[in-house]
């Protein structure tokens, strides 16, 4: 079944940007996403990436509050969970930017995918816009069912 979202990756991210009330961190470098997923044919990728990002921001709420809650089990079993995710989210990123541009693909690896305090805080606010995509994407197949 295909969803109505807009092929436009400015208008489909402005739609997102709606949704979550201006909420977004990085709003360009998803239009960038967004266009390559569409132009690679990678849009199932993106999605995948979106319900990942959700994922792993839900991971991270229960990591935080597993701090001040003692009676979080298997912590070692979220946080292995969660490197495993991030791996995951990185690929997908990987693979979606592959047949971009030079500077597009230069731009993400230095900025998102690089080991450093920079990438690590880009990465997180890109989650959780991606994390704001994912919710867009699930409001808009709940009004299509109707």
């Amino acid at each position: 079944m295909t969803y109505s979202y807009s092929k436009n990756a400015v208008e489909f991210i402005d739609e997102v940007e709606k949704f979550s009330n201006s909420k977004l961190n990085k709003k360009a470098e998803l239009i960038n996403l967004y266009e390559s997923a569409i132009a690679s044919e990678k849009v199932n990728d993106f999605e995948d990436l979106s319900f990942t990002a959700k994922y792993l921001r839900g991971l991270m709420r229960v990591l935080n509050e597993g701090k001040q809650m003692s009676e979080v089990g298997s912590m070692e079993k979220i946080k292995s969970d969660f490197t495993m995710n991030m791996k995951k989210a990185t690929e997908l990123i990987k693979n979606i930017i592959s047949n971009s541009d030079d500077s597009v693909k230069k731009y993400f690896e230095e900025n998102f995918l690089e080991m450093s305090q920079n990438s690590l805080v880009n990465v997180n606010e890109l989650l959780a816009d991606l994390e704001w995509v994912k919710m867009y994407m699930n409001k808009v197949k709940r009004e299509d069912k109707n």
